[in-house]
């Protein structure tokens, strides 16, 4: 995948269902990630100002999972980054100029292989790996298997959780008092901690 091709991540997403108003720390590069929510919440917060959005289109009521919601919502809200667990749709978001986010399961090697065998493997499809922990737990020959950005989702509950992930992933996901906790991490800032780790080959 070329710069001119890539989607960048914010260090964090911070899980939200849209209905309340969140706004990062300044010091924290960070975007929001819309879940376990419905259509009118969806539409009112991409609507509004505010942090760079991302969605798991499989967990909004009212909004089928299929090609005619990924257009929707990249087209019509602009939320260019979009989570599944089906590998069509994540295909079919960067077939539209967005960044798919294939979820893959990985609570044992066979679920992961798995996973695996069946990712676009394609500019602007990566992974969202969950739970995100499991990131910490992977041989360095698996790690490599999954397509990038990698997205940490799920299990990620103390900061210091999510600055070690952050040497594997290129984004994490918490909740608002994880990330607000964040700066106040031992590094200037996240960001510069993510940029200074050098990352496994791919």
């Amino acid at each position: 995948m070329t710069e001119s091709e890539r989607i960048r991540l914010p260090v964090v997403y911070v899980a939200s269902d849209g209905r309340s108003d969140w706004e990062p720390p300044s010091a924290l590069e960070a975007g929001l990630l819309l879940r376990d929510t419905d259509l009118p919440a969806l539409i009112h917060r991409a609507s509004q100002e505010g942090p760079p959005l991302a969605v798991d289109i499989d967990t909004v009521s009212g909004l089928d999972a299929d090609q005619v919601a990924v257009a929707f919502v990249i087209q019509r809200l602009g939320i260019n980054v979009v989570l599944t667990r089906r590998p069509q749709l994540a295909a079919g978001a960067a077939a539209l100029g967005g960044l798919g986010l294939l979820q893959v399961l990985g609570f044992d090697s066979t679920g992961l292989l798995h996973a695996l065998v069946a990712h676009p493997r394609q500019p602007r499809v990566g992974t969202a790996m969950s739970p995100g922990l499991v990131l910490g737990h992977l041989l360095p020959e698996e790690l490599g298997r999954l397509p990038r950005p990698i997205l940490a989702y799920g299990l990620i509950h103390t900061p210091e959780a999510a600055r070690l992930i952050l040497v594997r992933a290129d984004s994490v996901v918490v909740r608002p008092q994880v990330a607000e906790q964040m700066v106040s991490l031992p590094v200037a800032a996240v960001a510069a901690y993510r940029r200074s780790v050098p990352r496994p080959a791919t």
